[in-house]
């Protein structure tokens, strides 16, 4: 295979998401929108997340990890602690409001938990996250 990368329009990220969402649950889900919550709104669990990334990662030919955002904000962060106690400070908390426009803004405040954060995931996190592979931003496989 190539090493080549192809950049894939909005609309061709949200289908192969739309597909390897539908192809980690087995099921065959009548409507899926950008702003529907993974866990919540989707039903994926800990072990999906982990097939749902395979399959994107083979779907796109990136390396996908959810990770990547938190590795971000601590670099943005320099010596500032992201964390105190489990939870995310303030600022934090800020650099994930930009970096999940889509999440709504209410639900990432701080000193909430870390364990929280993949609630918030959106099928639309999951596009841009790809997309920022695909831009050479992530990993390559």
């Amino acid at each position: 295979m190539s090493n080549e990368q192809i950049l894939f329009d909005e609309q061709t990220l949200f289908s192969g998401v739309c597909d390897c969402i539908r192809q980690t649950l087995e099921k065959d889900l009548p409507e899926i929108h950008a702003t529907d919550r993974l866990i919540a709104d989707l039903g994926i669990d800990s072990l999906d997340f982990l097939d749902l990334i395979f399959r994107l990662e083979q779907q796109f030919n990136v390396s996908v990890n959810p990770r990547d955002m938190e590795r971000r904000t601590q670099e943005i962060l320099g010596d500032e602690p992201m964390q105190v106690d489990g939870c995310y400070t303030a600022r934090a908390v800020e650099e994930f409001r930009k970096a999940m426009p889509e999440v709504p803004a209410e639900e990432l405040f701080p000193n909430m938990p870390a364990n929280r954060l993949p609630a918030c995931f959106r099928v639309k996190t999951f596009m841009n996250l790809v997309a920022f592979a695909q831009a050479g931003e992530g990993g390559e496989k």
